[in-house]
Order: structure tokens, then sequence, then C-alpha cells
């Protein structure tokens, strides 16, 4: 049976996978997903980033997923993505699909985009991220185990998307981001219990 880069084998996650892209299909709103690189304001974003990040950030339309109300843009090679990973990361983009239902597109706009600095204090943004990050955070420790989720190079991962140019220096207090994370882990691992206990 092949494995999987990360929890289980390839099939069970493939299925995994492919159920996700059928729940959200089914939607009373259904959310699809696209390549970015088709779309003229995905390229056009590409080049503004790179520009505004000095360079930073030069693999948006390659290596980076982007949520739009109801669409998700992903990069190049998206279906050679391991479906393990490409479910966590469905995961996190989810959790932005639902912030566009609650605050709408002037609401995702102003916070996401200008609340109360672009960059360097953007702390709408840096919110609203670290919402999809706990999920990323969860969808981890529910495929691969609360080891994995509790693994200092993947907080260390989520701290520098945090402080880097990934979101244009969105907050700069690493200790802040990682505080965010050590609180995170025992709610987490408490939902996980407790849903293996229902289900169970």
């Amino acid at each position: 049976m092949k494995k999987s880069t990360r929890g289980g084998d390839t099939e069970s996650n493939q299925r995994r996978l492919d159920a996700l892209h059928v729940e959200m299909a089914c939607r009373a709103r259904p959310v699809r997903v696209v390549i970015k690189r088709v779309y003229w304001h995905q390229r056009a974003s590409h080049h503004a980033l790179r520009i505004l990040t000095f360079g930073g950030q030069d693999r948006y339309l390659s290596h980076y997923v982007t949520t739009l109300g109801h669409t998700i843009y992903v990069p190049d090679g998206w279906h050679d993505w391991d479906p393990a990973h490409a479910w966590e990361v469905l995961r996190h983009e989810l959790v932005h699909v639902a912030q566009f239902e609650r605050f709408g597109w002037f609401g995702m706009i102003l916070l996401y985009g200008l609340f109360p600095l672009p960059a360097g204090l953007a702390y709408g943004r840096a919110r609203l991220e670290w919402e999809a990050y706990r999920e990323t955070l969860r969808a981890t420790a529910e495929l691969e185990g609360m080891d994995a989720a509790r693994d200092p190079a993947l907080h260390a991962q989520i701290v520098d998307r945090f402080t880097g140019p990934d979101y244009g220096w969105m907050w700069p207090f690493p200790r802040q981001v990682q505080g965010w994370i050590d609180e995170a882990l025992p709610g987490i691992e408490a939902e996980i219990a407790a849903a293996s206990a229902t289900t169970g």
C-alpha cells in the first residue's frame, strides 16, 4: 500500500480529499477550486505583491493558495500535491470562505487589507489568518496526530508566515504568534477527543 508523506496511506487520503470536494460542491453556495494563473487578476496580484514585498513574495502563482469569496485559487501543480496536504490546505481555505460569508467583500477588504495598516501592523489580517491557521493545526492533528500539530518545525513555519514577506510582514511579534499556537493546542486536543468519543 502506497504511503503518503503525511498521515495514512495515499488511497485513504485521496478519498478524504474527494469527499471534501463533494461537500464543497454540494453547499448552498458551492465552493469551487480553480488554477489561479488562468485569471488575469491573479497574475496582476502576483506582480503587485512581488513589487510591494521587494521580491520577498515571488511565488504567489506557483506555491500559494488564495481564497476570494467562494472561489479557491490554487497554484500550478495543485493536482500533483500530496492529497493529505491538499486536504489540510483546503480546510484552512474554507475558514476564509466562512469569513467572506460572515463579513462580506467590503468587510474582508477592510479587515484583511487595511486594518489598521496594510503591512507591519496588519492586525485584521493577522487575526483572520490566525483563525485559518488554527484550523490548519486542527486538520494536522486529525490527520497526523497531536504530535504533528505540536511539531516545532510546523510552528516555526506558521510564525515565519506571520512575520515574513508571505503576507506582507503582517504581524512583527513572533512570540505572540507562538503564544497563540500554544494556547490553541489544548483546545484542539479536547475538541478531537470529544469528537472521537461521540463517533466512537
